[in-house]
């Protein structure tokens, strides 16, 4: 057995069933990855490695799963991998994918239709989107940290969750983003690389200072 397919049986006890949607979503992606640029060509023989593990192992850092909000989903990392064991889980939500392509748009709803999941397409700028309730946010490969949060406070100042999947210049981040911001963060080792970490930031206030 493939030793990645293992990895998200073993941690997800996932069903046969979400792994034919995982192959799919695989295939579908190196498809579309010649025209839309989604994924790097160096990563194109590591795709469960590189993008499905990278993106499934913040599914339970996610405590409240009623309304998940994935900006600059592009290839629909973490969004559409989440929403996948959503389903596996047999577990009810929201999740909102969000991208101002709309190219990758495209391709998000025709593998959304592909794989049978029920989610929310928005094509558009994250400044322009209006949060309807209290959401976590998550995002992969997106913008700094202090700017996602600037974003996302101005928009909708309710947003207190934020999961991020960061590269190995997340501390510079954390620190440019508390000089404007106070809040609380958990660092997490990502399982892809020793480089990286998860970032789950909450309780956003601007600094008084």
């Amino acid at each position: 057995m493939n030793n990645d397919i293992e990895f998200f049986i073993k941690k997800f006890n996932v069903s046969r069933e979400t792994i034919e949607k995982l192959n799919i979503y695989n295939d579908f992606l190196l498809e579309n990855n010649k025209l839309l640029n989604l994924i790097g060509k160096t990563t194109e023989k590591h795709v469960f490695s590189r993008h499905f593990k990278d993106s499934a192992q913040i599914y339970n850092l996610i405590e409240d799963k009623s309304e998940i909000i994935d900006i600059g989903s592009g290839a629909g990392f973490p969004g559409i991998i989440i929403k996948i064991l959503m389903v596996n889980d047999k577990i009810k939500g929201n999740v909102v994918l969000i991208d101002k392509s709309p190219k990758k748009c495209k391709f998000l709803q025709d593998l959304s239709n592909k794989l049978s999941l029920i989610l929310k397409i928005e094509n558009l700028r994250l400044e322009d989107y209006k949060f309807n309730k209290i959401s976590t946010v998550v995002s992969r490969a997106f913008k700094k940290t202090v700017d996602t949060i600037d974003i996302l406070f101005k928009n909708n100042e309710k947003i207190r969750n934020i999961i991020l999947i960061k590269g190995k210049t997340y501390q510079q981040e954390l620190d440019d983003a508390k000089k404007k911001y106070t809040f609380h963060v958990e660092k997490f080792r990502s399982i892809t690389s020793d480089e990286s970490y998860i970032l789950k930031i909450s309780n956003i206030k601007p600094s008084t200072t």
